[in-house]
């Protein structure tokens, strides 16, 4: 790329041009779509007339020494007295804060009648005490340049300038050799067409060092085999670059031919250039207990394990795969999920415990409803986001009566065919517009904005004005009205009416919006603010609230999403298959947010259906779908399966098909913050956060399946159990070999879906041979098979 001088005076003899140069901090523009040379050089001499700009280089040079990070003067109670917007992004505040009188006796922090006497470039060259320590060479590039900012005035911005973009070169770094090393070049390009090198002015970071480092000056190094991104700050731009590091720093040849699943040719792709070799395909076994627990959140059945081990049909994985969306159990457990990321819980709506409960049971039942007749998604989200309280003309008198024959105990009416969800809205935990905006992104655009809500947001492109402007929107939407108490819930119980809280969503004046990330928008007085909200996220073009429900899927089969954490889309935190997402999150769309088309679609794929085993090439991936990632049971599913494994044999269909009864159904929302469910993991649902999931196993969860009560009661009570004992210890004792034989593969067909090893025949005879009864020794086997890891983990 040709290069051309910074500041090149047109004509050294006027003085008027000189004046008007100085006056927009150059001395000449360079030629249209040329690139002005780094700081880095341009400062790199004495003398030099150019006068550096305070959003484009002193701000960034302050953020790059780490002078406004939170450990510096960008706390919150800064440092010394003085204090800078964290990451530097309030360049009004910062101006005033530099040009401030000092509060310490050294002298002031920015000296217009002695530059170089200046505190901000005495301190960090340890010419006076500085904390910090040293930042700057006395005569370097960066001091000259903070120097030439304070002999020109220390002048501000007059008005902040829009970055478009960074290009950075390269675009994606391949390292062949373990020794390798890359330096990076960022190009800024601003609205106006200006375009500047601006590497020195950078921060840069690895998202994992153990695969590539990145110093201060953009310089990276190979660390170890794998991928990652380098990440690159800049005003307000984060980009992205790709690394690899292929194992023997060898890619193998690209996938041929076509993907009969086009999510595999995606992978294979990204597989092939890690010189990374796929793991083989999972057995029948344990395809159909990993899609029946993914799908449905349950254990198959024995019958139903022996049926698909012994069918030939060349599709039987994709017809299972279809039967398990069809039964009424699927939809059970996928509302579960969408009300962990939507807040459903019983705390959260009201102090009244037994009032959280019925109101977090409507909103199950509501969405239940929707995803069991497979209404898009999009019409899903629509039905919460723009729920009414009183519909139509509804008097209050009528609102009041209609709400209080949801919870009569006497044949109530059914809330889940009410046209809109309004417990979204009304819970007592997100009754400020501040917490429903941070609700709002986490759920329906898998967005953080936590940090935004004081100040930049360290890795993303949101700033404070951002979500000052987006909690705009809901600033008009609240419930009115106080919640019943228990007196009166109690009441309403029994069949009275009573007073309910009404969701508002009107604006009392027009008003005009800025959605995140987009334009504004007009609302009239009187209008509902949240509509043009729900319009712009249904809208194919919206970048998060698709790819944000596609990413979340995926990771609950992959138990790594995509975009990882699934809550953190954020330019510094981009997918990890790019191409893999935008296909998919688009045929989503095109199907009309079809959610039993996304479940098909990922199910179907090569990349679920592979073994948990590792090869020699891909035992570290946890990243690129190349092999099955065990992961722990979830709380409710645990919870379901002790149930199926000791269910008679007459009550297994029962016992799964009971929603009532299931952990992952109806009874969800009654056993919150019971002790399994808080062991195993069961989110509260009272953080904006998908981690508060944990699927971690735990020494306390051993302890729990060792010896709880519950454990024990399943055992002792097991209907299958007596079915045994019928047999072989009655009166009428008639066990053969045979039975013990059958029993025993039984054990394992229920517990880990599979039959059992010669081996553990073998082992599992030996013990029932020297039990007090075949029904006690039956006992122990199904507790000892509850304990392996292959019963509490999903491989």
């Amino acid at each position: 790329m040709s290069r051309s001088p910074a500041c090149r005076i047109a004509d050294r003899s006027s003085l008027s041009m000189l004046a008007a140069v100085l006056l927009v901090g150059c001395l000449a523009p360079v030629e249209a779509g040329e690139t002005m040379r780094p700081v880095s050089e341009r400062f790199a001499a004495a003398g030099v007339r150019e006068v550096p700009d305070f959003q484009k280089h002193v701000v960034p040079l302050l953020g790059r020494l780490g002078c406004n990070s939170a450990k510096c003067h960008g706390s919150f109670q800064g440092q010394g007295g003085f204090r800078l917007s964290l990451f530097g992004f309030d360049f009004a505040s910062d101006h005033a804060a530099l040009i401030a009188e000092a509060t310490s006796e050294d002298g002031a922090r920015v000296k217009m009648t002695s530059a170089a006497d200046s505190l901000v470039l005495r301190k960090p060259t340890l010419k006076t005490d500085h904390e910090g320590g040293k930042r700057l060479e006395a005569g370097g590039w960066e001091h000259r340049l903070l120097l030439r900012w304070i002999e020109a005035g220390a002048k501000g911005s007059q008005a902040a300038r829009d970055l478009v973009r960074l290009d950075v070169s390269p675009a994606e770094i391949v390292f062949r050799d373990r020794r390798a090393d890359v330096s990076l070049e960022v190009v800024a390009v601003w609205k106006d067409g200006t375009r500047e090198d601006v590497t020195g002015l950078c921060r840069f970071r690895s998202n994992d060092d153990s695969v590539v480092t990145v110093d201060s000056k953009g310089h990276s190094v190979v660390a170890g085999v794998g991928d990652t991104h380098i990440v690159v700050f800049y005003d307000n731009g984060v980009t992205a670059v790709p690394v690899m590091r292929p194992r023997d720093g060898r890619s193998l040849d690209p996938p041929g031919g076509t993907f009969a699943n086009p999510i595999d040719g995606f992978v294979a792709a990204k597989l092939a250039k890690l010189g990374m070799r796929p793991s083989a395909i999972c057995s029948d076994a344990e395809f159909l207990r990993r899609a029946s627990i993914d799908i449905t959140g349950s254990l198959p059945t024995p019958d139903e394990v022996e049926s698909f081990l012994a069918s030939k049909e060349p599709r039987k994985r994709s017809r299972k795969i279809n039967e398990l969306l069809g039964r009424p159990e699927y939809a059970a457990w996928w509302t579960n999920k969408i009300c962990d990321f939507t807040g459903c819980s019983p705390t959260a709506q009201t102090a009244v415990l037994e009032v959280g409960q019925a109101l977090s049971i409507q909103w199950y039942r509501w969405v239940h409803r929707r995803v069991a007749e497979n209404l898009g998604y999009d019409k899903l989200v629509e039905g919460i986001v723009l729920s009414e309280g009183r519909q139509g003309d509804q008097t209050a008198g009528e609102y009041s009566a209609e709400m209080s024959s949801y919870v009569r105990r006497e044949d109530p009416a059914d809330f889940s065919k009410r046209k809109t969800m309004p417990h979204y809205w009304t819970r007592n935990s997100i009754a400020k517009p501040k917490s429903k905006a941070l609700a709002f992104a986490h759920s329906f655009l898998g967005i953080q904005l936590q940090c935004a809500e004081c100040h930049k947001h360290p890795f993303d492109r949101w700033t404070q004005q951002d979500f000052t402007e987006f909690t705009r929107f809901f600033e008009s939407v609240g419930a009115r009205g106080k919640g019943p108490g228990f007196p009166q819930f109690a009441a309403a119980r029994a069949g009275e009416v009573i007073r309910w809280p009404f969701l508002v969503a009107r604006t009392d004046e027009p008003l005009e919006l800025q959605l995140l990330g987009s334009g504004t928008v007009s609302i009239e007085a009187g209008a509902d603010p949240r509509r043009p909200i729900m319009e712009w996220m249904s809208d194919p073009t919206n970048p998060w609230f698709a790819r944000a429900f596609v990413n979340r899927v995926w990771a609950s089969y992959f138990h790594v999403g995509i975009v990882e954490p699934p809550d953190a889309f954020t330019p510094a935190n981009p997918p990890s298959h790019p191409a893999l997402l935008k296909w998919l999150t688009r045929g989503f769309v095109d199907n009309k947010f079809d959610m039993k088309w996304l479940h098909r679609q990922i199910t179907d794929s090569q990349a679920y259906q592979r073994s948990w085993k590792p090869n020699a090439t891909n035992r570290q991936d946890r990243r690129n779908f190349s092999r099955a990632i065990p992961r722990r049971l979830p709380a409710e599913v645990v919870y379901d399966a002790v149930k199926q494994a000791t269910a008679a044999t007459d009550k297994l269909q029962v016992v799964r098909g009971n929603l009532q009864r299931r952990a992952t159904g109806f009874l969800s929302m009654r056993m919150a913050g019971t002790y399994a469910m808080n062991v195993f993991g069961k989110p509260s649902r009272s953080l904006n956060c998908d981690c508060e999931r944990v699927n971690q196993p735990s020494l306390l969860q051993a302890v729990f399946l060792h010896n709880d009560p519950l454990i024990r009661m399943r055992l002792d009570e097991s209907g299958w159990i007596d079915e045994v004992a019928e047999v072989a210890t009655g009166p009428k004792a008639r066990a053969t070999a045979a039975d013990r034989a059958r029993w025993i593969r039984l054990a394992w067909l229920r517990t880990v879906g599979r039959p059992p090893s010669e081996t553990e025949v073998s082992r599992a005879e030996r013990h029932l041979a020297t039990s007090k009864s075949i029904p006690d020794g039956l006992r122990d086997l199904l507790w000892a098979l509850i304990n392996t890891k292959e019963f509490v983990l999903n491989h």
